[in-house]
């Protein structure tokens, strides 16, 4: 591995070094989350934190039945460890379902740019990807982004049932990288 992909790798593993920068080229994380580090910090724990099935650890995120969205994570372009700001993004996760009775379930991404211009909604449609139920399947989704974008802009992702009666359906090892 080159100097190059190794240090930047180091940054985004460890962040030991002060102002360390993955190289521009390189993807960077802007959400990963394993749904374990909540454990411990709250009593009784989040709603959306599930113990029933799992990709990997005990929980993962899960929406239940007439649920129409889930909890939404949020953090800033400026809260990353980017070297300037994505251009594009790439949604992964691991998602479980009981069956192909889903309906209509999106795992969304969103930029609110507060106004300042029009807002970024990108949406992974799991039945179009998802062949194989009772069983974890990997998603994906590569996301394009405007060149306008600023660092205060926040970066959203949520799971959104758009027919209420969709069954439960369960996120977990959710990564958003993103490059220039």
């Amino acid at each position: 591995m080159p100097l190059r992909s190794f240090q930047g790798l180091l940054c985004l593993l460890l962040g030991l070094l002060p102002g360390c920068q993955p190289p521009a080229n390189e993807a960077c994380v802007l959400i990963q989350s394993d749904f374990e580090q909540f454990e411990g910090w709250f009593d009784p724990l989040p709603g959306f934190l599930n113990a029933e099935q799992a990709h990997s650890g005990r929980y993962s995120y899960r929406l239940g039945n007439g649920a129409e969205y889930g909890s939404v994570y949020r953090t800033t372009l400026a809260n990353t460890r980017c070297e300037g700001l994505p251009r594009r993004l790439r949604l992964s996760a691991w998602v479980y379902l009981p069956s192909g009775r889903i309906r209509k379930t999106k795992l969304v991404v969103q930029v609110d740019c507060h106004g300042r211009r029009p807002n970024i909604w990108r949406a992974l449609e799991v039945s179009e990807v998802v062949r194989r139920y009772q069983q974890w399947e990997r998603v994906q989704k590569n996301i394009a982004l405007p060149a306008d974008l600023d660092p205060s802009d926040e970066l959203q992702f949520y799971v959104w049932h758009a027919e209420a009666n969709g069954e439960p359906t369960w996120v977990d090892d959710l990564l958003v990288e993103g490059w220039q």
